[in-house]
C-alpha cells in the first residue's frame, strides 16, 4: 500500500469512527425521538443498539493495527479479519436483530458454538500452513452468514405471524424494515466476498470503502428503525398455557353435558367464544378503539388469548383480519350513510379514524389486504351503484 493510499485509508477510518460514535452517543444519551415524532420508543432497545455500535467501533479500531502490522501479508490479514467477524460481529448483530423482534423468543445460545468453530480453521492454517485451511475459513464464513440470515428470516416470519395474531394495528410494529436491513446485509456480504478473493492490496482497500459505506447504511437503518419502533405491551403468558376463566369453564362443562356426543368440547368452546366476541366486541363496537390488542379483547370478553386464537383459527382468520374487517365494514357503512343523506361525506382520513384505524395509511393497507381491492376502486364502485 502506498503512503498516500495509507493516509486515505486512515482518514476514511476516522470519518467512519466519528459517525459510529455519534450514533452510539445519540442512542445511549438521548431520550427524545429525533426521527419518530411523538412515538415513545423502547429505551432498552436504544441502549442495546448503542452498545452494538460501540462494539462495532471497537472492531473498527482493531482493524487499524491489523492493517499496519499485516499490510505485507494480505492473506493473513484476510484470514484474521474473517475470523474476527465470525466469532464476534456476526453473533452480536444477529442477537441484536432478534432483539428488535419484540416477542423475544428467537435467540438460542447454541448459536454461539457455531461462531466459536471459526477459530479452528485459522488455528489449523497457522500451525500447518496448508492452503486448504484458507478455503475452509472462507467456506465456513459463507455458511455461517447464510445460516444466520436464514435463522433471522425464519424469526421475522414468525414475528409477523405473532403480530397478526395479537395486534390489530401494525403501524410502527411491522417487520418491513427487517427486509431492508437484510438487503443491506446481502450487499455487504457480496462486497466482502469480493475483497476476500482479491490478491491486490489496493483493490481490497478500494472495495473496503464501499463495504464500510454499506455498514454505515446498515447502522443508519437500525437507528431509524428503533426511532420508529413502538413498545409492545407485555403479554403475561404464552398462548397455550393460559387457562379458561372459571366462570366460562363451568358454563362450558355444564353445556357440554346437555348436548349430544356429536358435538365436541372444542366446538362448544369455539361457539361460546364466538358469542362473547359478538356481544362484547361487535355489538359494543369495541373494535373502534385504537391500537386494540388481543389481550385487551380477552380481558373485556372475560376469556383468554388461547381460546380467542382457537376461534379465529376455526374461522380461517387472524386477529388482525377479524378486527380490521369489522372496522372496514364500519367505514363502508359510514360512507354509504353519508351519501344517502345527501351530504358531502367527511374526508377519508376522518372516516378511517372514526372506524378505529390509527392512520389513513394503516387503513388503506388493511382495506387492500382484507377486501382485495384498493379504497379508490371501492369508492368508484359505490359511485356507480348510486
Amino acid at each position: 500500500m502506498t503512503t498516500i493510499a495509507f493516509y486515505q485509508y486512515l482518514i476514511h477510518f476516522a470519518v467512519m469512527l466519528t459517525i459510529l460514535i455519534m450514533m452510539a452517543v445519540y442512542l445511549l444519551t438521548s431520550r427524545r425521538n429525533a426521527f419518530g415524532g411523538e412515538l415513545v420508543t423502547d429505551q432498552r432497545l436504544r441502549r442495546k443498539a448503542g452498545r452494538l455500535i460501540f462494539i462495532y467501533t471497537l472492531i473498527y479500531l482493531t482493524n487499524i493495527p491489523m492493517v499496519l502490522w499485516l499490510a505485507d501479508d494480505l492473506q493473513l490479514l484476510q484470514m484474521v479479519s474473517v475470523t474476527v467477524d465470525m466469532t464476534i460481529w456476526c453473533p452480536v448483530v444477529l442477537h441484536f436483530l432478534l432483539e428488535l423482534l419484540q416477542d423475544r423468543r428467537h435467540w438460542d445460545n447454541r448459536l454461539l458454538l457455531i461462531s466459536m468453530l471459526a477459530v479452528m480453521p485459522l488455528t489449523g492454517w497457522l500451525l500447518t500452513g496448508h492452503a486448504w485451511w484458507k478455503w475452509a475459513v472462507y467456506g465456513m464464513y459463507i455458511a455461517e452468514v447464510v445460516f444466520f440470515i436464514g435463522w433471522y428470516i425464519r424469526a421475522a416470519i414468525a414475528y409477523r405471524r405473532f403480530l397478526a395474531d395479537n395486534y390489530a394495528d401494525l403501524e410502527h410494529k411491522e417487520v418491513t424494515w427487517s427486509w431492508i436491513i437484510l438487503s443491506s446485509m446481502f450487499f455487504s456480504l457480496i462486497n466482502y466476498l469480493l475483497m476476500l478473493f482479491q490478491s491486490d492490496m489496493q483493490i481490497c482497500v478500494d472495495l473496503s470503502y464501499i463495504f464500510h459505506l454499506a455498514d454505515i447504511l446498515f447502522i443508519g437503518i437500525i437507528v431509524w428503525y428503533i426511532d420508529h419502533q413502538q413498545i409492545l405491551e407485555p403479554l403475561t403468558a404464552e398462548a397455550g398455557v393460559e387457562k379458561l376463566p372459571k366462570e366460562q369453564e363451568a358454563e362450558t362443562d355444564e353445556t357440554a353435558h346437555t348436548l349430544t356426543d356429536q358435538i365436541t368440547r372444542e366446538d362448544i368452546i369455539i361457539a361460546k367464544t364466538g358469542a362473547l366476541l359478538r356481544k362484547h366486541c361487535e355489538e359494543a363496537q369495541l373494535y373502534l378503539q385504537h391500537d386494540l390488542s388481543l389481550k385487551t379483547v380477552a380481558q373485556v370478553c372475560n376469556t383468554n388469548r388461547t381460546y380467542l386464537g382457537r376461534y379465529f383459527a376455526s374461522q380461517g382468520l387472524t386477529y388482525y383480519t377479524y378486527i380490521n374487517k369489522l372496522r372496514i365494514n364500519h367505514f363502508q357503512s359510514l360512507y354509504r350513510e353519508a351519501l344517502k343523506g345527501g351530504n358531502t361525506p367527511p374526508t377519508l382520513q376522518q372516516l378511517s379514524k372514526d372506524s378505529g384505524f390509527v392512520s389513513y395509511n394503516t387503513f388503506s393497507r388493511a382495506f387492500l389486504a382484507c377486501t382485495g381491492i384498493s379504497v379508490r376502486h371501492w369508492l368508484e364502485q359505490v359511485k356507480l351503484e348510486e
